[in-house]
């Protein structure tokens, strides 16, 4: 009933902004393929929605009504329509993988589904100038960092960039190999954690201890050779920094993810179960490059950017941040680090809407904000760094990002105007 209802409506109005703004196909009108690539394939040719002479001089059978529900309604009614359908298709393929034995094939399928499942969105426009709620959010992101950002792990960085956006965020780290690009971003999921958020971290390639080790060390700045090797001088120290975590030193928590734990590489599918089982707040994704193309395409280059689109939509879809790993091609940086600086994919750099670029050497390691939405693209900033210890000492220039003039961070602004969130 509901394909028919949409049908009438389009024919009633002769508004075709249904089916064209919200990307309409025949796979939304199973009962009616012949009528809708009727009407679009009209609006095509002539640019106006057939009239009800014309279209039922085509299809003389067809039930005209008044329909008078609202385009929302209409639309997500159709949704569920579709997506009910595939489910039962999603189904009837699961049970005959199962009836053959096929646990791996029954298992990709279900982890797949989700792509076909629809959300239909109504296109609802808004006029700026009568729409003036923008100024109560402007209020609450004066007097509430926590609940609009989150802190980086850089107090300099935060400076520039103000910190993750809590909801449209796509961050990417890059640096070429054995730079340090996963103790960064843990740093950055330890920040978010110690602010009270629920992190993920797909880590593609340490295991969970290993996580575990190196947390502890940028926590408590005991050396992480000691920890992995057993070292029995620091086991005091140890003890008693692993005691501390059970008194809640750490408000937020940080769950991993590996292969190990689902049996092979997570694709972006995999990383929208892992962000709804555990209610994630944030995400962190270590790396690219070890994720899955949930399209299984085989072109290295087409399978990045699959991944790119995919995390773009996942973060649009559940309105978290996602800070991902990636590597930096060898491509020459003679006149600067730029976005086509990312390996395996155009694609990430231009879906991210911040690009961090990291390199070190001799302890000392320089940042680059190669690209940010808002503010701060193209500045650097500094730090003398020791990766065994987990420390990171800001290092002022007069060409840095922070120019040496001790500019405050938001979060020390919330905290002068008495604003606890931290």
């Amino acid at each position: 009933m509901i394909q028919l209802q949409i049908l009438n409506k389009i024919l009633n109005t002769g508004d075709s902004s249904l089916f064209v703004l919200n990307n309409l196909d025949e796979s939304y009108f199973s009962e009616y393929k012949d009528e809708f690539n009727y009407i679009k394939n009209h609006y095509n040719t002539y640019g106006v929605v057939p009239d009800k002479a014309t279209f039922a001089e085509k299809f003389n059978d067809f039930d005209f009504i008044v329909v008078n529900e609202p385009d929302k309604y209409l639309l997500d009614s159709l949704a569920e329509d579709k997506n009910k359908r595939n489910l039962i298709d999603t189904f009837n393929k699961i049970r005959d993988k199962l009836n053959d034995n096929d646990t791996d094939g029954a298992l990709k399928i279900f982890r797949n589904a989700s792509d076909k499942l629809s959300e239909m969105i109504s296109l609802e426009s808004t006029d700026i100038f009568k729409d003036t709620s923008r100024y109560e959010a402007y209020v609450e992101r004066c007097n509430d960092f926590n609940k609009y950002y989150v802190t980086t792990g850089f107090k300099e960085l935060d400076n520039v960039l103000g910190g993750w956006d809590r909801e449209e965020e796509l961050a990417t780290i890059i640096a070429r190999t054995n730079q340090g690009k996963s103790w960064i971003l843990l740093k950055c999921a330890i920040a978010a954690a110690e602010q009270g958020l629920n992190v993920g971290l797909y880590s593609g390639e340490m295991s969970e201890k290993k996580v575990g080790y190196r947390a502890d060390t940028l926590i408590s700045h005991i050396s992480n050779t000691c920890i992995i090797q057993g070292n029995s001088k620091i086991q005091n120290d140890y003890k008693r920094y692993i005691d501390s975590l059970s008194t809640g030193k750490i408000k937020g928590s940080i769950k991993v993810l590996t292969p190990a734990q689902i049996s092979g590489p997570a694709g972006v599918t995999a990383l929208r179960a892992f962000i709804e089982k555990e209610h994630l707040d944030m995400l962190c994704v270590d790396q690219h490059s070890l994720l899955e193309d949930d399209r299984k395409a085989k072109n290295p280059v087409e399978r990045a950017a699959n991944i790119s689109k995919d995390l773009k939509n996942l973060q649009v879809l559940k309105k978290i941040p996602i800070i991902s790993v990636s590597q930096q091609n060898r491509g020459s940086t003679e006149d600067g680090i730029t976005t086509m600086n990312i390996a395996q994919s155009d694609r990430i750099g231009q879906d991210s809407t911040i690009v961090l670029a990291f390199e070190q050497k001799d302890g000392i390691m320089n940042m680059q904000i190669i690209k940010a939405r808002d503010a701060g693209a193209g500045k650097k900033l500094q730090y003398a760094i020791n990766f065994d210890k987990g420390t990171f000492e800001f290092m002022p220039s007069e060409n840095d990002a922070v120019n040496g003039d001790g500019a405050e961070t938001l979060k020390e602004i919330y905290e002068e105007n008495g604003s606890d969130v931290f």
